[in-house]
């Protein structure tokens, strides 16, 4: 019995030894020197319709002490699968999109409407969709892209940079390609953009692109952008306003203060009702704790100017909280997700609405109350 149970064990060890000999490895394996990796793309309609495709394509070095380079290719086609077929002719090696940061997309291509190039990116399972920004740019998007680098900076590194930058300052909202797609289905939510464009030798910030279903319709400035984010209800490490406020003093100087609002927690209120005539309402109520960053006046800020400030930030961002809504209505962009609460509490009467023409019916009541909770500058 003991030779009997030695043989198997032998027999085991062998079988254990010999059978990696037998698969055959990863068939569908990609070596990094065969591929080209994208990590930015940009399309623009041309006079003609085509779709123009430009690519920035990172080329590692051929020997280790060296950094890598980028270079920028451009193709055309009927429709952007075309136009990327017609790419990977172009270029030296397959193209994978695994580092791409983002898509920048000509206005001609936000005017004509997004879903039809965005959608192959969720058709192709090879191309990342979860942390690739969608960016909106005022003219075309080779325009940009073929500035080939900034400084030390390549361009995408350098455009992925600012966006991620910008929303740390609450200056865009955080939407990828997962919630652009998603928010493209929805009929009760629109959304906003990044809008950067060409100023000289500069890539500048325009402020949000605003879009009405799936096509541009308006833009709000800078800032604008950072309140129309945090009445989203969403914000980055910091939201800054730079405001002039009238202190009283004696010689009555007009003394420009700057808060940052984004260091503390955002109270947001957002209601919407029905009247009987059903006549929409929104009322939308934003209680921000603000910190003192910036006084540079002659004097030190007393505790009894802080209830003025108080009161001065809160008059002024409300006034501005309602040209936001005026533009964003004039835009026709449901930014705040008003349908989507008719259609969850209130659907017989989104039923009966025609969401494109009444929208701009809503009637909003924006609020914003500012509390100075931190300074350092007190006497």
């Amino acid at each position: 019995m003991r030779w009997y149970v030695k043989l198997g064990k032998v027999m085991l060890s062998v079988l254990i030894i010999l059978s990696p000999l037998s698969l055959t490895g990863c068939w569908d394996r990609e070596y990094l020197k065969d591929l080209h990796l994208a990590y930015s793309a940009g399309f623009d309609v041309t006079e003609n319709g085509m779709i123009k495709e430009t690519v920035e394509l990172i080329i590692p070095p051929d020997i280790e002490q060296k950094s890598t380079t980028n270079e920028i290719h451009t193709s055309y086609g009927h429709n952007l699968r075309s136009a990327s077929n017609e790419m990977r002719n172009r270029v030296r090696g397959n193209i994978r999109f695994l580092k791409n940061g983002f898509q920048l997309l000509g206005k001609s291509v936000a005017k004509q409407g997004l879903y039809s190039n965005l959608d192959v990116n969720f058709r192709d399972p090879t191309n990342p969709t979860s942390n690739v920004r969608v960016i909106i740019a005022e003219g075309n998007a080779s325009d940009i892209l073929e500035q080939k680098m900034v400084g030390e900076l390549k361009i995408g590194d350098f455009i992925t940079q600012k966006i991620e930058s910008l929303e740390e300052m609450s200056v865009f909202p955080k939407e990828t390609l997962d919630t652009v797609f998603r928010f493209l289905k929805d009929p009760g939510q629109d959304f906003a953009l990044p809008y950067i464009a060409i100023e000289g030798n500069e890539i500048i910030t325009k402020g949000l692109a605003l879009f009405n279903d799936q096509y541009y319709s308006g833009m709000t400035n800078p800032d604008q952008s950072i309140l129309l984010v945090l009445m989203m209800g969403q914000k980055g490490k910091n939201a800054r306003f730079t405001k002039k406020i009238d202190l009283g003093y004696p010689d009555n100087i007009q003394e420009y203060i700057t808060i940052n609002v984004g260091l503390k927690k955002v109270k947001r209120k957002f209601k919407v009702s029905v009247s009987a005539d059903e006549s929409v309402e929104v009322n939308l109520e934003l209680k921000l704790q603000a910190v003192v960053e910036e006084f540079p006046g002659e004097r030190l800020l007393k505790e009894k100017d802080l209830q003025k400030i108080n009161q001065a930030f809160s008059e002024i961002l409300t006034k501005e909280a309602e040209s936001v809504v005026e533009e964003v209505q004039k835009a026709n962009c449901d930014i705040f997700g008003v349908g989507r609460k008719l259609i969850a509490y209130h659907h017989n009467v989104w039923k009966e609405k025609n969401w494109s023409k009444d929208y701009r019916k809503v009637r909003f009541h924006p609020k914003v109350e500012i509390k100075i909770v931190d300074t350092g500058i007190l006497e």
